[in-house]
């Protein structure tokens, strides 16, 4: 099953685009789950499952961000590896990496996350060259998202900044994106990371990518507006997922500790009730030759 037809079924079976950021941070986890749990490392695998237990029939995926997973240490890839396994078949799994390197580095990376996790996809960073995400492209059931234009402030420092061409370095990137698509050797699906607080810049680089998958994060407690998204997306064939990870994850009070799941499900429902115009997205993308 290549990437495309993993998405028509991972949309298709939840009625939704919606990917769920499980961002696991021990102190904000349950009481409950901490009191019973041995260790830091099976708090989180234990929440991070409980979540996927309790939100499957309403999301696409998951994007599992890597730096929450390495904070926990020596044990911090074993915890990743379990959440993994954890997914099912059907949904999509994102290995938030933001990796970015050169030669033997990015191979091996891409060794990891696609074969040994077995990520469906990655996130990638592409300031070191366009070339560096080929590794990546190798195999048509997975895909690159690459860092095109983020949700946070910093992304003024460089990524709006001009370059001589007029272009910004966000738009340059898309550019190259979508080359980089055309490419022989790139069989698997390259999309871009784009903010949701970035609506109003971001046109010009949809532009210059018509046909890329977007990974979009920044909803929810980033600030993210939904309906500007929606507006922008409505006469164009993008592939949408937006991200929303802690107002789903940490949609629970201390007076929820016993049913702090069913808080997680009703926030997972919200979301996927708000997002429900970005299927047609999906529905076209992936009808397209």
């Amino acid at each position: 099953m290549n990437f495309k037809d993993k998405m028509r079924v991972a949309v298709g079976t939840a009625g939704t685009s919606l990917i769920i950021g499980l961002d696991p941070v021990y102190e904000k986890i349950p009481a409950i789950i901490r009191r019973k749990a041995f260790s830091k490392a099976d708090a989180v695998t234990t929440f991070c499952r409980e979540i996927i237990e309790h939100t499957t029939p309403y999301c696409a995926g998951y994007k599992l961000n890597l730096a929450f997973f390495e904070a926990l240490g020596d044990q911090g890839l074993d915890v990743f590896g379990q959440v993994c396994s954890a997914i099912p078949f059907d949904k999509l799994l994102i290995a938030d990496a933001k990796r970015g390197d050169i030669g033997n580095t990015t191979q091996m990376y891409a060794q990891a996350y696609m074969r040994k996790f077995r990520a469906d996809a990655v996130t990638l960073n592409p300031l070191m060259g366009i070339e560096t995400l080929l590794p990546f492209l190798k195999d048509s059931r997975r895909a690159v998202f690459a860092l095109t234009l983020t949700s946070n402030p910093g992304a003024a420092d460089f990524l709006l900044q001009k370059l001589e061409n007029g272009r910004t370095l966000s738009e340059e990137i898309a550019t190259r994106l979508q080359q980089l698509s055309e490419h022989d050797l790139a069989l698997g699906t390259l999309g871009m990371v784009v903010g949701a607080t970035q609506a109003e810049k971001l046109a010009p680089v949809l532009d210059l990518f018509p046909k890329a998958p977007l990974l979009i994060p920044g909803f929810g407690a980033q600030g993210g507006k939904v309906e500007e998204l929606v507006s922008l997306l409505a006469a164009r064939q993008h592939a949408a997922f937006p991200v929303v990870g802690r107002s789903i994850i940490y949609e629970f009070s201390d007076e929820d500790e016993h049913k702090w799941y069913k808080t997680v499900m009703l926030a997972t429902k919200h979301f996927r009730k708000v997002f429900e115009p970005l299927k047609s997205n999906i529905e076209a993308f992936t009808q397209a030759d």
